[in-house]
């Protein structure tokens, strides 16, 4: 494991993540069944989840780490994968997942 990864701050952000994701996978089949309060909760936990995943990419983009800069391609690669347009930076692609977020929050209020 490199350097990067050994970084307490990013173990933390990488164990958040991988409890929140664990969180969203297992609250999924259950969505067509909350009440609206659950699924703002629900959308909630997805924006931060969002969030943290931007602070470490943005960590990722600092760092020289070679291990790092690997991830960070292929986190690019992945969204790639999700819609993320080939002319496109990572960052309009989470912020079309923010404002998909917040779309989805604005149908529940109205």
């Amino acid at each position: 494991m490199s350097k990067f990864f050994k970084s307490d701050i990013v173990k933390e952000i990488l164990n958040e993540l991988a409890d929140m994701q664990e969180e969203l996978v297992s609250q999924i089949f259950f969505i067509p069944y909350m009440n609206v309060e659950q699924r703002k909760e629900h959308l909630e936990l997805m924006k931060n989840f969002l969030d943290k995943q931007k602070l470490l990419f943005f960590r990722m983009s600092l760092s020289d780490d070679p291990e790092a800069q690997e991830t960070k391609k292929e986190i690019i690669k992945s969204a790639k994968m999700f819609g993320m347009m080939e002319n496109d930076n990572i960052e309009s692609f989470f912020n079309n997942l923010d404002r998909t977020i917040e779309g989805l929050a604005k149908m529940l209020e109205g």
